[in-house]
């Protein structure tokens, strides 16, 4: 299906019809494109990386010309900008767009920031408020980190259930894929019990991440990029799949709590949330009325989709997400054409 949409993507570049099925796409419907980042970082040997590589969104030069792109041919917002039109009675923009990134890695700030500045651009950042000032990397990508550099050669799941890790980046990738796709089964009692577990078992240190790209913000760097103009949102406190969370209490800790001190540590309002992994099994009908409770206007997904105001559900939006793999072609393309790449 990748290789399809990447030929797609490519005759309808090389025939010119970029520009005639973007202004007929803006000319037929008026909806919000929506975009969802995780990490912007200098180009490296994937061979070479010690974390995931799959949270590399972009790297930097495809990044800068991705936002050059869009500042040129979209109207690129942020949810203040699209409450404020929807309080006012107005209609999205054609060709209105949100940029938005998840978990809130130190990259965001260091990388993509001057980029987004460079273009006038305004982008949301989701912060996973539990980690800002902890010095320590996300629960995932500390899962992943161990998976690569141990030195045992398996792993056991579940009793009985043994994963051989490989010899290369690119198989024990794989493997850490499979360890964390079996982790968004679980509650989150659960999760946290099998993290604790296979991290003993694999017995790598906690890497050093002082002035680390791979290290979440501080608070400093989220206010900086509040005063930038950059939105920030959030993404929970400690990042759990919200709907394998039982505890009534605990579900609003991680939705109210990360609100209420990002408001307090920047001095501005939260509208949004991301939910985090943000597929279909992430969230349900209890944890939707308990964003709704928590106070926040709108919700994002991890689900590629169109956002047109007239059926769109607020706390159910849509984002198709960028992937360092994307070619220049299809990345227009996904633009112009959104419908035939959901």
């Amino acid at each position: 299906m990748k290789g399809k949409k990447e030929f797609f993507a490519h005759v309808i570049h090389r025939s010119g019809l970029v520009r005639v099925a973007s202004a007929l796409h803006s000319a037929l419907w008026h909806d919000l494109r929506v975009l969802a980042y995780h990490r912007v970082l200098p180009r490296s040997d994937p061979e070479q990386f010690p974390y995931d590589i799959e949270l590399v969104s972009a790297w930097e030069d495809e990044f800068d010309w991705q936002v050059g792109y869009m500042a040129r041919h979209y109207e690129p917002l942020t949810p203040s900008q699209l409450a404020a039109l929807l309080d006012a009675g107005k209609p999205v923009p054609r060709n209105a767009l949100l940029i938005t990134f998840d978990d809130g890695y130190r990259d965001n700030h260091d990388i993509a920031l001057p980029i987004l500045r460079r273009h006038g651009v305004a982008a949301t950042v989701f912060v996973t408020t539990g980690y800002a000032d902890r010095q320590e990397i996300y629960w995932f990508d500390r899962l992943v980190h161990s998976t690569k550099l141990s030195r045992v050669k398996q792993i056991e799941i579940e009793p009985g259930q043994v994963l051989e890790l490989g010899h290369t980046m690119s198989q024990r990738q794989a493997v850490s894929e499979v360890l964390l796709r079996h982790l968004k089964l679980l509650s989150d009692e659960h999760r946290l019990a099998a993290v604790q577990r296979w991290m003993d078992a694999l017995d790598v240190p906690a890497p050093r991440t002082e002035d680390s790209l791979h290290a979440p913000m501080s608070w400093a760097h989220v206010r900086n990029l509040a005063a930038s103009g950059i939105e920030i949102g959030s993404h929970t406190v400690t990042h759990p799949v919200l709907s394998s969370v039982a505890s009534d209490a605990q579900l609003m800790h991680e939705l109210r709590g990360s609100r209420q001190v990002i408001e307090a540590r920047t001095g501005r309002p939260v509208l949004a949330l991301a939910y985090p992994v943000g597929g279909p099994r992430a969230y349900d009908e209890r944890v939707v009325r308990a964003v709704r409770e928590a106070g926040y206007r709108f919700a994002f997904t991890y689900t590629p989709g169109l956002n047109t105001p007239a059926t769109w559900d607020l706390l159910r939006l849509n984002r198709w997400a960028i992937e360092r793999y994307v070619s220049r072609s299809r990345f227009r393309a996904m633009l112009a054409a959104p419908l035939a790449f959901v």
